[in-house]
């Protein structure tokens, strides 16, 4: 049976959550959805949409009774070794569920939350962490249901198994009442499976629901919809990296099923693949840096223009918590030290070099750059001006003063004022232990 760690883990991030006294309900602190701490064979809804009447008499009363010797639609298993290597990860069109409910669920890192975002189990098979799992161990049929945010015509489904993988047996897309899209017989087997479903022809889709067997806690890491065509920049994103802080149920990045099956490592993030910058070849001599320590109300005195929007980074931790856009405006974490999700953090820990780069309101006229350093300060490595992209110039490169355990502000002065209006901040992750997190990116103008 799913045995749960000590610590009780977010089912969509996998964040440590605080159990209180007498709470059944847990809400993430970094992603704000729900984990269940107990099996319940009710529905758990955190989706919009309500779980469907069984005496309706409708396609989901039929499917309730199970397989049935009729086949419909068309659909694909694959074990891990056999998927084709373009688009494995989905990084281009891959579509994830922004609301999930079930018809049960053991709770815990099994929660319906774990079928929220990319895979985090597949392509491992077992009973893990961070894959849905129904309440009872053995039962004749249990359901899914997925809610999808964007109208974009899509031409595939990927309902991703990890335990008693093959147990799938139906996908119907609810977005305009109930329509198979596939069934078939179910192949349990003993090797993670990916089942793909055909969309023909392609469709907006957003909600849908998928049935399996239940033959001894049938788990699913999440279910995907393929876009038709590749997806603007903005709506990508990214494989999801190591949860912060797991222990033994920690959980994989698609990254790996790639590297394992083409031979190389494929990093990502939420505006496509990752590309280190190169160094600039022009360098700006004489820049010293420092650490302090000042006081949050005495930020406003010196005269300091925060950043006004994200133009680019490497990865970023998700969407909601230590999301890349935390670093613009003025700080929101400091002066408090900690894993805060009010500071950018990357991916994943000692994963080599990341960087975030940001814009100003209007160019300043700079005599320094500043940032809030709030988690594992010291892995900054570099600092570019990227006013003009075609011709960035490094302000200052070199060992930041040993890490502290203190949030502290990082500050270059330059040798004589400049007039900047981009930045960009390299790091390499590796040299300080654990996420290095960055609040806040400023300017300070000359007096």
């Amino acid at each position: 049976m799913p045995t749960e760690t000590t610590v009780t883990r977010c089912g969509n991030c996998g964040a440590a959550l605080d159990r209180r006294s007498g709470e059944a309900v847990l809400l993430c602190a970094y992603c704000e959805q729900t984990t269940y701490l107990a099996p319940t064979n009710s529905p758990t809804v955190t989706a919009t949409a309500a779980p469907p009447d069984e005496d309706d008499g409708s396609l989901h009363r039929r499917l309730m009774r199970g397989p049935s010797g009729d086949a419909h639609g068309d659909g694909t298993r694959y074990a891990p070794a056999q998927l084709p290597t373009p688009d494995v990860a989905s990084l281009e069109r891959g579509l994830w569920a922004t609301g999930a409910n079930a018809s049960s669920t053991y709770g815990g890192s099994w929660s319906p939350s774990a079928l929220l975002g990319p895979p985090r189990v597949f392509p491992r098979c077992g009973d893990i962490g961070g894959a849905w799992a129904p309440g009872p161990s053995q039962s004749a049929v249990e359901w899914v249901e997925l809610e999808y945010r964007v109208d974009l015509p899509v031409s595939a489904v990927r309902v991703f198994e990890t335990n008693r993988p093959g147990s799938t047996f139906a996908v119907v897309d609810l977005t305009r009442g109930d329509d198979l899209l596939y069934q078939g017989p179910t192949r349990v087997s003993g090797d993670a499976q990916m089942l793909e479903v055909a969309v023909n022809p392609p469709r907006v889709i957003r909600r849908l629901r998928v049935y399996v067997v239940n033959p001894g806690w049938a788990e699913i890491d999440t279910v995907g919809l393929i876009a038709q065509a590749p997806l603007p920049v903005a709506l990508r994103t990214r494989a999801v990296a190591p949860s912060k802080g797991c222990g033994s149920v920690g959980f994989v990045a698609l990254a790996v099923l790639v590297a394992g099956i083409a031979g190389v490592v494929l990093a990502a993030r939420g505006n496509g693949p990752l590309v280190t910058p190169a160094r600039p070849a022009a360098t700006v001599g004489g820049t010293t840096f420092r650490y302090t320590t000042p006081a949050r109300e005495s930020l406003p005195l010196r005269s300091i223009e925060w950043a006004r929007s994200v133009a680019d980074y490497s990865t970023q931790y998700s969407r909601t918590a230590n999301a890349a856009s935390t670093a613009r405006d003025e700080p929101n974490v400091y002066p408090e030290y900690g894993d805060r999700p009010g500071a950018w953090a990357s991916s994943a820990t000692a994963a080599g070099p990341e960087w975030i780069e940001v814009r100003f309101a209007s160019p300043v006229r700079a005599t320094s750059v500043l940032w809030a350093e709030t988690f594992n300060p010291g892995a900054v490595v570099r600092v570019d001006d990227t006013t003009n992209p075609a011709a960035p110039v490094v302000l200052w490169e070199g060992a930041a003063p040993p890490p502290i355990a203190s949030a502290v502000i990082a500050e270059i002065t330059l040798p004589a004022p400049r007039t900047i209006s981009a930045v960009r901040l390299v790091l390499d992750t590796r040299r300080v232990a654990g996420w290095n997190e960055i609040d806040a990116i400023g300017l300070a103008r000359t007096p």
